[in-house]
């Protein structure tokens, strides 16, 4: 069931620059957008901070716009089965899960267990950039009847000094190993989908005004864009996944049917065929469905209002620290006569993300480089709103891209490369400090 809650509040609007993340520095007086980082999601904001507000049907909707969300949800929800047919046809035959669903907790993270997360892979040789004979950049390691999952995987968590790493097993069907040393294994949880359609919106003028791949003002911070191949044929800026390559959120939906689900879909709305010039699983129209619904889900407010002392401190100390340089607080949309939703236009949100890549440093090193278009040491800024409400929509869930990190402070403690700097900051704070930083994080 989703939780739909329709709230008309009237805010003043607080021009205020606030900083929320595990980052870096500014490099230069970015705007502030007018608006209230109370409402994250602009006027697509909801008023809902139980377990099911990333379910929650995004505010500021035509009554046609709400509608067509509400009978696109069940696509978002729906089992895949085999089907009779083609060779191939419906679910797998190899595959990571039968949902978007069951991999999206309510919406938000996934845990870092088998059938709520994946493992992307590539061979140690080449950097990172060649796939695995047999099995390609991602390990499916389930299989529907009949056939054989392309390996079984053994996962351990071994901790050190209060904080834990992934450590695995992983073998073939004939029994045969795939040792670290030979395939670079990644394991990534699933990503809340709150606000995707606000930051699709967002114009590729100010990602790249944020972009110093160089790091020509010397302050240590390199963030870069992903050009990458948009489903339609254009080349654009990669915006979605824990290393950017999808453009869009119509190309991050069929990504994920075809390498989580084994589903193909529909070329474009006029096509039934895939891609490969088989009959598609998925067709345009249902596509398009899904792709809407998670365009128009929006953002909790914060627990706390602007102007509360919560805010007021941890947003300062976090400003000290200077990591707003890739969570980058606030971006305002474009005006697009095309958005799906005319809420979308023009809002100044506050997502605390610049879109872009990072080298975060050895110890996020995956190894795993996304066919060249990243580094393996690199990532892209995970938006920060709705933070807080992470173990309350999924009790279990973690943090980082493969869970590893318990809590908020873990996630912290664990940057390092372009975010070192702010890591030893934090290190540094007095515990009091540290408690007014995380209860800020916290209210997000």
């Amino acid at each position: 069931m989703r939780f739909i809650f329709l709230s008309k509040l009237l805010l003043g609007c607080l021009a205020l620059l606030v900083a929320v993340g595990f980052g870096i520095s500014f490099k230069l007086v970015r705007p502030v957008w007018a608006g209230d980082p109370h409402r994250p999601a602009g006027d697509m904001t909801v008023f809902n901070r139980s377990f099911g507000s990333f379910e929650t049907t995004a505010d500021g909707l035509t009554k046609a716009e709400f509608d067509r969300h509400t009978q696109t949800d069940p696509l978002f929800e729906q089992k895949h089965v085999p089907l009779d047919g083609h060779v191939g046809a419906g679910l797998g035959p190899l595959h990571n899960a039968k949902s978007c669903s069951s991999c999206h907790v309510l919406n938000g993270r996934g845990k870092p267990i088998a059938g709520q997360s994946l493992f992307r892979v590539a061979m140690q040789e080449g950097g990172g950039n060649q796939p695995v004979p047999e099995i390609g950049f991602q390990l499916q390691d389930k299989a529907i009847f009949g056939h054989s999952p392309e390996a079984k995987v053994e996962r351990n968590w071994i901790e050190k000094d209060g904080l834990r790493q992934l450590k695995t097993r992983i073998t073939q069907p004939d029994g045969t190993e795939l040792s670290e040393e030979t395939m670079a294994r990644s394991l990534r949880i699933a990503p809340p989908m709150i606000g995707i359609g606000l930051l699709e919106a967002i114009p590729e003028d100010d990602v790249l005004a944020n972009a110093d791949p160089d790091d020509h003002d010397g302050d240590g911070i390199s963030g870069r864009p992903v050009w990458t191949i948009d489903s339609d044929g254009e080349r654009r800026i990669g915006r979605f996944g824990w290393k950017a390559i999808a453009a869009s959120v119509n190309q991050q939906s069929a990504n994920a049917y075809l390498d989580d689900m084994g589903l193909t879909t529909a070329t474009g709305p006029d096509s039934t065929m895939a891609a490969d010039g088989s009959p598609a699983d998925i067709s345009w129209e249902d596509l398009d469905g899904v792709s809407y619904y998670t365009q128009t889900l929006g953002a909790p407010a914060t627990a706390e209002a602007s102007h509360s002392r919560v805010v007021k401190q941890g947003s300062a100390l976090f400003d000290q620290l200077q990591c707003a340089s890739c969570h980058v607080p606030s971006q305002r949309t474009g005006n697009n006569q095309q958005a799906v939703a005319k809420v979308i236009n023009d809002q100044a949100i506050w997502p605390y993300t610049d879109l872009l890549l990072h080298d975060m440093g050895p110890g996020l090193d995956d190894g795993v480089a996304e066919e060249g278009l990243s580094l393996s040491t690199e990532w892209r800024t995970a938006p920060l709103w709705g933070l807080g409400m992470t173990q309350r929509v999924n009790r279990k869930a973690s943090f980082l891209h493969d869970g590893r990190a318990r809590s908020i402070e873990e996630a912290i403690i664990w940057h390092g490369g372009e975010a070192k700097t702010a890591q030893q900051r934090y290190q540094a704070l007095p515990q009091r400090q540290k408690d007014q930083l995380l209860a800020w994080l916290k209210q997000l």
